[in-house]
């Protein structure tokens, strides 16, 4: 959560955030806003915050997978900062109005914050299944003098809270920044036992680690712990490297997988934190431990940046999808990322659990701005969005912090969303080679559907869902204007619900749009790359027809 380049630019920015903020305007979008779960009331707590949401899907209460919890870090809002708890009966569709629950520091005066819910799997070491562990980071915010991870236990399903330990702590530090204890995590491993997995800067003052991810280990269900970290990411050879921010989940061959990001001190924040991967054969040996695992991206080099949160759901294929969240998509080296007009509006998906090419799909709440860490940037909106896999496997909850327009403060919104279907070129037997393309591979509203040269381009891999429409960038293919009449173009725009937006792959090969009942034409006949796409007549001809993922 807190990471030493960040900081100081935020704390060197204090006295020019207020003025700076109003330059920094979200965009229009007709794109999805999501519900909002909780705000903080601004007329009673100017300084007021609610971010760093994270949320559970609760399997043994009964409820066949239909009640989840959330929370988040609740700050500055007239008492220490703590985590209020939400519940959800319907899948996440709707939440209770108020807490049924707040948990906070077991040190009286501490703040509360960088939580983890997580419900136990499996009867083990002390623990049943259903059991909720929480944890976060307490400290007198602001105060590095000493820290705490502390854990909480629930056997109720969230209606109360007992603290049952901390997972580790530090005291009698200096009080500057560089050896906090941050993001914790949680894992019962196939041994039984019971990880819980941090960020660590404890090593920054050293010649060697800036920072790194490991854990520590119960055999009692939390009550007591290893008392030595066991490390899982770290370069000692490379004192600027600091990864941290790890979420771990099983996969469906038995394996577990880790997303983290590995930002590089010293090197603007903007361009500096890419998101990794790798895997572990037990979940618990993560070595080597200065192997990066796999980068995170598309198959024309489109990245995360920042805070990932990991799931992996059973739809999609015969390995289930794994879906990762970034607060922002970037393209280029690091410390010299272009940063990607679909930030904030998409979320990254594979089908081989974890292998080969990422696409983007439609993230189900748009966040804009997205969070950043120059001067004057709020730093809360996308911080460390959660996915959340609904009962059923193909569609999935996601929050997310959204700015307030003032400060470094936020409010939560949620909303749901689906896989979508196959992913693919979309081609044509007209031209050979050529491809359905988006204009400059960029993903802006009004960005023409056009013929090019097939390639690995992100403008090329669409989407057929279910809904009836083709997807790319989490945008629609639609006809400009909702038209319905001839040479009307096409055009990629925000997913609304529209009729233009709705295509039917018909027997002939063609996509015949059912509210003008014309089909995707290729102006005039062209073969030339750049040449534009419209709506005309259905005529049966090859400039007609397209061959769709199946």
């Amino acid at each position: 959560m807190r990471r030493s380049p960040r900081s100081t630019a935020v704390l060197g920015v204090l006295t020019l955030l207020a003025a700076l903020m109003a330059l920094w305007a979200p965009s229009s979008s007709a794109a999805p806003a999501g519900q909002v779960l909780a705000s903080p009331d601004l007329t009673t707590y100017p300084q007021g915050d609610n971010s760093y949401p994270r949320a559970v899907r609760l399997d043994h209460d009964g409820s066949s997978g239909q009640t989840m919890l959330a929370t988040f870090a609740r700050r500055n809002q007239g008492a220490p900062s703590s985590l209020p708890v939400y519940r959800s009966t319907n899948g996440g569709q709707s939440w209770s109005s108020t807490p049924i629950s707040t948990i906070t520091s077991h040190t009286s005066g501490w703040d509360l914050e960088a939580p983890v819910l997580y419900e136990v799997p499996r009867t083990a070491g002390g623990l049943n299944a259903g059991d909720l562990l929480a944890a976060g980071t307490a400290w007198k915010a602001g105060d590095y003098t000493a820290q705490k991870i502390e854990v909480f236990k629930s056997t109720d399903h969230g209606q109360s809270w007992q603290y049952l330990s901390n997972c580790t702590q530090t005291s009698g530090l200096p009080n500057t920044i560089g050896h906090g204890i941050w993001e914790p995590w949680f894992l019962l491993a196939p041994n039984n036992t019971l990880a819980c997995f941090i960020s660590d800067e404890r090593p920054a003052n050293t010649a060697t680690n800036n920072q790194v991810i490991g854990h520590y280990t119960s055999a009692d269900g939390g009550r007591t712990w290893s008392s030595t970290l066991t490390q899982d990411v770290a370069f000692p050879s490379d004192n600027l490297a600091r990864p941290g921010m790890s979420i771990i989940v099983p996969l469906p061959n038995g394996r577990f997988m880790m997303s983290y990001e590995l930002c590089r001190d010293a090197t603007d924040a903007d361009h500096a934190c890419e998101v990794y991967v790798k895997t572990s054969n037990d979940g618990l040996n993560w070595a080597p431990s200065d192997s990066r695992g796999t980068l995170v991206q598309t198959s024309d080099g489109r990245q995360l940046l920042h805070t990932p949160y990991l799931a992996w759901q059973p739809g999609g294929g015969p390995n289930g999808t794994l879906l990762i969240s970034g607060q922002r998509v970037v393209t280029g080296p690091t410390g010299n990322k272009a940063i990607m007009s679909e930030s904030g509006t998409v979320v990254f998906a594979n089908t081989d659990l974890g292998t080969g090419e990422w696409t983007e799909i439609e993230a189900p709440v748009k966040t804009d701005p997205t969070g950043g860490y120059n001067p004057g940037e709020p730093s809360c909106p996308g911080y460390s969005s959660p996915i959340v896999p609904r009962a059923g496997g193909t569609d999935f909850l996601y929050l997310t912090a959204t700015w307030l327009g003032t400060g470094n403060q936020c409010q939560v919104r949620f909303n749901t969303g689906g896989l979508g279907g196959p992913v693919g070129q979309v081609t044509t037997p007209w031209v050979a080679g050529k491809c359905l393309d988006v204009d400059t591979n960029t993903s802006g509203n009004g960005r023409a559907a056009q013929l090019w040269d097939c390639s690995t381009a992100t403008g090329q891999r669409w989407s057929v869902a279910p809904d009836g429409t083709l997807r790319a960038f989490g945008r629609c293919l639609d006809i400009d204007g909702n038209g319905t009449g001839n040479f009307t173009k096409v055009q990629l725009w925000d997913c609304n619900g529209a009729g233009g937006q709705q295509w039917r792959h018909q027997s002939d090969g063609s996509l015949r749009n059912p509210q003008s009942g014309r089909c995707l034409d290729i102006t005039s006949g062209g073969t030339a790359n750049g040449t534009k796409l419209q709506i005309y007549d259905c005529n049966g001809l090859n400039t007609q027809k397209w061959n769709i993922p199946s």
